[in-house]
């Protein structure tokens, strides 16, 4: 009887121990019903992980990341620190001033800039076709090079309209900072929908004239309002880049400065204003300040968002110029 319980306990453990070895190789298959909860889990996992991923490449921000967590079904992973922060904001398109000399962006990377046209240059016929434009802001001045297509979008009727460039790149030509559109940049002129900037010229508009001794000191590009008498107006022809065309000056005067008032191809009716108003005291509403032989002057922004003249009552300078 002991040989056989003996034996029969040896055959029950190698029995147990033949069915441990069959489970690990051929596991018992899961009901469908059970598989379903694991597979969404891992699923839920894998996508917050291509989240984080996502919100770590140049360019992507938290709201890509969200939207990818939450198609997932589950909460956005957690923000690495303060160092992901750092490494997107210089990675990603940010809005720029016109004041590029104190731009903390480097070379070469990418932002937007939204600016007011001041000055428009000639097309330089190339090939490329390109041209020059000067914008500015409630911080500075900046010249900028457009290309191809783009130069047909400045005529002069655009001058003090809003120009919006996305994708603009920072570059440093003979020590000074300057800004080159790339291929992928746009370049978009808006003389209608309002916005703050283009509020902000409009009230320049409203600001009290200066005299004619504060103007001529003024800073280069600096826009201006100015009074004075109208005492003298002439018309000239001049040849630039080999086209002819038509310089109007205007000099205001008053008891103790001069200065000139330049315009390039003025309108008719913008002319025919002007000469209304000679030998009166008048407001001169948003000139450029820039310089020509090493004198001020005032360059005339003939748009309808540009230069304005107006009489102006100042008894004292009238008295002055009658006597």
């Amino acid at each position: 009887m002991s040989r056989k319980r003996t034996a029969t306990v040896l055959d029950e453990q190698s029995a147990a121990a033949s069915a441990t070895i069959e489970a690990a190789t051929h596991p018992t298959p899961i009901p469908a019903a059970d598989q379903v909860a694991p597979a969404a889990s891992i699923s839920a996992q894998s996508a917050a992980s291509l989240a984080g991923g996502a919100a770590a490449l140049p360019g992507a921000g938290s709201a890509d990341a969200s939207a990818v967590a939450a198609a997932a079904g589950g909460a956005p992973p957690s923000s690495p620190g303060r160092n992901r922060l750092l490494f997107l904001a210089a990675m990603t398109p940010q809005h720029m001033t016109c004041d590029l000399s104190n731009a903390v962006v480097g070379l070469g990377v990418k932002h937007n800039l939204e600016s007011i046209i001041i000055a428009i240059f000639p097309v330089q016929n190339g090939p490329p076709a390109r041209r020059h434009v000067l914008v500015r802001d409630q911080h500075g001045t900046t010249g900028i090079t457009v290309w191809h297509n783009d130069v047909h979008k400045f005529p002069k009727c655009v001058l003090g309209a809003v120009l919006h460039i996305t994708r603009a790149s920072m570059s440093l030509y003979q020590g000074k900072k300057n800004l080159v559109l790339n291929k992928d940049s746009t370049v978009v002129v808006n003389s209608t929908t309002p916005s703050p900037l283009a509020t902000w010229w409009a009230g320049l508009a409203a600001s009290c004239p200066l005299p004619l001794p504060a103007a001529i000191t003024a800073a280069e590009n600096s826009i201006i309002n100015v009074f004075g008498v109208i005492g003298f107006t002439s018309q000239d022809h001049k040849e630039v880049n080999g086209v002819f065309r038509q310089v109007s000056s205007i000099y205001l005067v008053s008891q103790t400065a001069k200065l000139q008032l330049r315009g390039w191809d003025l309108e008719a009716d913008t002319y025919a204003h002007i000469l209304t108003l000679q030998d009166k005291v008048v407001k001169v509403l948003r000139i450029r300040i820039t310089s020509y032989a090493d004198t001020k002057i005032g360059e005339i922004l003939d748009s309808p968002l540009g230069t304005s003249f107006h009489r102006f009552a100042d008894a004292e300078l009238e008295r002055h110029w009658q006597d």
